[in-house]
């Protein structure tokens, strides 16, 4: 972040390493928004970031200019929102943020800066809402997302493409369609169900593109003649698609 001090502020009795400084910047009214530790004109040591309340609003350490070890960031109410570290100025190990309540929002992993390992997403009652998963940066392997504790979608991704079957449920956990993607194109035979779990709906496609005509089935599994919609087919469709 640019920091809001210049080499004419006073120094302040030292509190950080040997030889290093501590300055303060203030606003029109006289509160101090920003108090940090210099070696010259370089940020190093603690640095603190306040509201225009006085609250906290960003807690870091800095080495050489650069943001490096425990980094806390604060709402306006001086609650805390995230908790991080940095190495160097990057994202490094585990990083958590959360909800003005202060409940878990999510947790990632980083390795210099890059996503790297699982994300955890949580909804604000404690439920996971979301595990995926990224190798330097890029979505890879299996990403699942849930609704009050229910899986309700599966994808897989390789070096962050789409890329593998992705699977959608019914409420009742069955699965509500399944399509088959390479490099994030759809390839191969997208199949729809019915929520008894009958085949309602195949469409074969070829490079993101439909290829022939789609197969429809009735609610027994019986193919339509014609492809023509079955009763109910088109309503059954929309929640589908409106993941209802």
């Amino acid at each position: 972040m640019a920091l809001p001090l210049s080499a004419s502020l006073p120094a302040l009795p030292s509190e950080a390493a040997s030889g290093a400084v501590v300055r303060e910047a203030f606003d029109g009214a006289g509160q101090a928004v920003v108090r940090a530790s210099f070696l010259g004109e370089v940020a190093h040591g603690p640095m603190q970031v306040f509201s225009a309340a006085g609250k906290p609003a960003m807690e870091a350490s800095y080495q050489a200019g650069l943001p490096h070890g425990a980094m806390r960031l604060f709402g306006e109410g001086g609650q805390l929102l995230q908790e991080t570290q940095r190495l160097g100025g990057a994202a490094e190990g585990v990083t958590r943020t959360y909800y003005p309540s202060g409940r878990l929002m999510q947790t990632q992993q980083h390795v210099r800066g890059a996503l790297h390992g699982e994300t955890v997403v949580y909804a604000e009652s404690g439920d996971v809402t979301a595990r995926l998963r990224h190798v330097l940066g890029r979505l890879e392997g299996e990403a699942s997302y849930y609704h009050e504790g229910r899986i309700v979608r599966r994808e897989h991704y390789r070096a962050g493409l789409l890329d593998g079957e992705v699977v959608d449920h019914q409420p009742g956990g069955g699965v509500a369609q399944s399509a088959p993607y390479v490099a994030n194109l759809l390839h191969g035979t997208l199949r729809r169900y019915w929520p008894n779990g009958q085949p309602m709906e195949e469409i074969v496609y070829r490079q993101g593109k439909p290829h022939g005509q789609p197969r429809r089935f009735d609610e027994a599994g019986r193919e339509i003649a014609g492809g023509a919609a079955a009763p109910g087919f088109m309503k059954s469709l929309e929640k589908l698609v409106r993941g209802s």
